[in-house]
């Protein structure tokens, strides 16, 4: 199933580089911190400045031509900047950013991520590879809302990133059961996406009472019966009015 991620955790190579403007003093000494974590809880309390961390890894398994890999930072200091096999890659405030990188790639790979910040800084989100298809979903998000005769419209909305030569499809699913479909036709190319379901009985949506039930609202592309990516989201609250005129 797709996206496949594989965590970059465990050790990585710290270094410190600078400390913030006006302190004097020198920098710690590298050392090795298990990420992903505030660099105060890794061994570097009450540091700010910029430091440089370094992790190495293999070549995530064999890539198809239909896949891509992409490197992805999780929430991180005041600012990153990526450097992967000697590429620069980029910089974001905050993280929170993913590159593509699968022509970067080698049997034996170094990722350089140097951060920027205070007492608090560190790289706290998650570091990962995501194996996905050319084409893959962005910014999806759920909802439900009760029409004017009782009945329960859920929807979905958002992004198809990439391209596709063959025709795509787009399922809807509520608790495991299609509520609405759409097919993309050949070539597939960016664009957003809006599912919305058939009018439902009240029935299928209940929520709180005991156990304090969910729903389970999952989307899913796919092209030949083969799940390219999937969306998936837990619906909690009574949904409210429709108010679309």
């Amino acid at each position: 199933m797709y996206p496949h991620r594989i965590r970059l955790r465990g050790p990585w190579e710290c270094e410190p580089l600078a400390r913030a403007a006006g302190d004097p003093r020198p920098v710690p000494p590298p050392c090795r911190m298990a990420m992903p974590c505030r660099w105060g809880a890794g061994g570097l309390a009450e540091f700010s400045g910029r430091v440089r961390f370094l992790r190495r890894f293999g070549y995530p398994g064999r890539i198809d031509a239909h896949e891509r890999v992409w490197l992805t930072i999780g929430p991180a200091s005041d600012r990153v900047a990526v450097t992967l096999n000697g590429v620069y890659l980029g910089e974001q405030d905050g993280g929170g950013c993913e590159f593509d990188v699968t022509a970067l790639l080698r049997d034996r790979n170094e990722l350089a991520v140097v951060v920027e910040g205070g007492a608090d800084g560190g790289l706290w989100g998650e570091v990962a590879l995501e194996v996905r298809c050319t084409a893959f979903l962005r910014n999806v998000q759920c909802g439900a809302a009760v029409d004017g005769s009782g009945l329960v419209l859920v929807h979905a909305d958002g992004e198809l990133v990439g391209t596709a030569a063959e025709v795509l499809e787009l399922y809807l699913l509520l608790d495991r059961s299609t509520v609405a479909y759409a097919a993309l036709p050949a070539p597939v190319t960016r664009q957003t996406f809006r599912l919305v379901s058939e009018a439902l009985s009240p029935e299928r949506l209940r929520f709180g009472g005991e156990g304090d039930a969910t729903h389970l609202v999952r989307v899913d592309l796919v092209r030949a019966a083969t799940v390219w990516y999937t969306w998936e989201h837990a619906l909690t609250g009574e949904p409210p009015p429709d108010r679309r005129a």
